[in-house]
């Protein structure tokens, strides 16, 4: 089942509109591991606002989000194969952080957890609405990127070199889009895409923390050129096992958790945690003067897992690991 998507594309005269709103900004950018800065990239800058419209901690409409890349940018990745442009940023979701007491409570492992998650799926409705709009004179292929965060881990995909010949960049929760000379596309990520997200991070961390993904990883590593542990998922007993595949197959936005797959579904745990932020992010394969803007509605399910947009109480925050795939640059 593919995902529901919505999108409309203008072809109004709305430059002069788009360089008046973020003109003034500053651009940031964001790589796993390496914290946000602010740097500036020429006429396209961008601005970055996570504030809540409301104090109602059950149902929020955050201010927009806003993310931008131009044609002056050096590429995110290059080789004699294959040149990517990309910029990313953290989008933090206000959930609160639990008290000594709620994370005493929590101290029982839950596989692939260290602790049974504090929010899960169920106890939250996230929906994200945004418009991906090209300045320059001709289209250009965009992607959106979401690379989700739960309360342990951040999905940071990276690229993997396949051979001499071939570079492919792993993937998140990824949409490409036909964005004609000067317009904007529309469109919205469901509260079901967003719940889909959480459940392909929730397998990808189970599967990667398995012992055949383990097993296969450290092979890899060691270039010792035996054979890795059978997929115990795959139809072929012959066919060894590649984590990095399995976590594509899951990530993959046409794979869904209800599809079926037998490459995804037995992945899939019996507790799924809920997203607590995301890296934002666009995408191109030439150099180009693109934006993302997005604005989230979100519901508090429990009443009592998120904090209002104005608030000063703590929040869980950006997760402490890094979860990449094998052998990922």
């Amino acid at each position: 089942m593919r995902p529901e998507r919505v999108w409309h594309v203008h072809r109004t005269s709305w430059l002069q509109e788009v360089l008046t709103v973020v003109m003034p900004r500053k651009f940031l950018t964001f790589r796993g591991g390496v914290a946000p800065m602010a740097v500036g990239f020429g006429p396209l800058l961008l601005l970055a606002l996570v504030a809540a419209c409301s104090d109602d901690t059950t149902n929020q409409q955050t201010k927009p989000i806003e993310l931008g890349m131009t044609n002056t940018m050096a590429p995110y990745y290059s080789d004699m194969e294959l040149t990517l442009y990309q910029a990313q940023m953290p989008v933090q979701l206000p959930v609160r952080k639990p008290t000594s007491n709620e994370m005493s409570a929590l101290s029982k492992a839950v596989a692939p957890y260290p602790r049974t998650p504090f929010l899960t799926a169920e106890d939250e409705s996230v929906e994200v609405h945004y418009t991906i709009s090209n300045i320059d004179s001709q289209q250009h292929v965009v992607w959106l990127l979401i690379d989700p965060w739960n309360e342990f881990v951040r999905w940071d995909p990276g690229v993997s070199v396949v051979s001499d010949e071939e570079t492919t960049p792993n993937w998140g929760y990824d949409l490409p889009f036909v964005v004609p000379a000067k317009s904007r596309i529309d469109g919205t990520l469901t509260p079901d895409d967003m719940h889909e997200i959480a459940i392909k991070l929730a397998s990808v961390e189970n599967m990667l923390a398995s012992p055949q993904a383990k097993a296969a990883a450290a092979a890899a590593m060691a270039d010792a050129g035996g054979t890795a542990p059978d997929d115990p998922n795959a139809t072929d007993n012959n066919q060894g096992f590649d984590p990095t595949t399995s976590a594509n197959n899951i990530m993959n936005p046409q794979n869904r958790s209800n599809g079926g797959d037998v490459l995804y579904t037995p992945w899939i745990p019996s507790e799924i945690a809920g997203l607590t932020g995301f890296d934002l992010g666009i995408r191109t394969t030439e150099a180009a003067n693109v934006a993302v803007e997005i604005s989230m509605q979100i519901q508090d399910l429990q009443g009592n897992r998120f904090v209002a947009g104005d608030s000063t109480d703590p929040q869980i925050g950006m997760p402490p690991v890094i979860l990449r795939p094998p052998g990922a640059r």
